[in-house]
């Protein structure tokens, strides 16, 4: 009796076991299903709003999503066309491609501007600014040096405490802006109102 119970036993283990290990690998299946129904899809780049052609974007004008069997141009990232034109109107909700785009190297040069005066709390990453050249004596009042900057990046120098703006400007602003780095000026930031 003792031989025909120990077989038993040793049979009802192993299949307790089994049992166990299987309802264990089907739960990691299952949770794995669940994690890739939440989230499925790539992540895409949309129009939060009708945007124009010929517009500047900004952290305003987009938003992330997420879609299945995206076509490789759309495979952006924000920061990859934050500051860049778009050459065509684009609907609200729409996917942002890389054919939308004007060429980078003709609709904005990045520039890093040493700032000599503080920037207001409010510009961060992705905000639009105006900068501006500041007689370092106050005799002359200041002048605007480059319109509708968009802010990729914030910084400190290291050097003296100046904080760094790295923005996205017209070609067009490049000599300006980098003839009064190479002043006696001091370059500060504002927030752009204008359009």
């Amino acid at each position: 009796m003792s031989f025909f119970t120990s077989l038993v036993r040793r049979i009802t283990m192993s299949s307790r076991s089994i049992i166990g290990l299987v309802l264990i690998v089907s739960s990691i299946v299952g949770v794995v299903l669940v994690v890739r129904l939440a989230s499925p899809g790539d992540r895409i780049i949309l129009a939060s709003g009708f945007i124009p052609a010929g517009t500047v974007i900004t952290t305003e004008s987009i938003r992330e999503g997420r879609a299945t069997d995206v076509p490789a141009g759309l495979l952006l990232k924000a920061e990859d066309i934050l500051g860049r034109v778009v050459g065509v109107d684009v609907g609200d909700g729409e996917f942002i491609s890389a054919r939308m785009l004007e060429v980078a190297a003709q609709s904005s040069a990045q520039v890093s501007v040493p700032l000599g005066i503080a920037p207001p709390t409010s510009v961060e990453r992705g905000t639009t600014v105006e900068l501006w050249s500041v007689d370092a004596e106050g005799i002359h009042p200041p002048v605007s040096i480059a319109r509708q900057a968009i802010v990729m990046s914030l910084s400190e120098s290291g050097f003296g405490g100046d904080t760094v703006l790295t923005v996205r400007i017209s070609p067009a602003e490049v000599a300006l802006v980098l003839a009064t780095i190479g002043s006696n000026q001091v370059v500060m930031a504002t927030a752009s109102d204008s359009p």
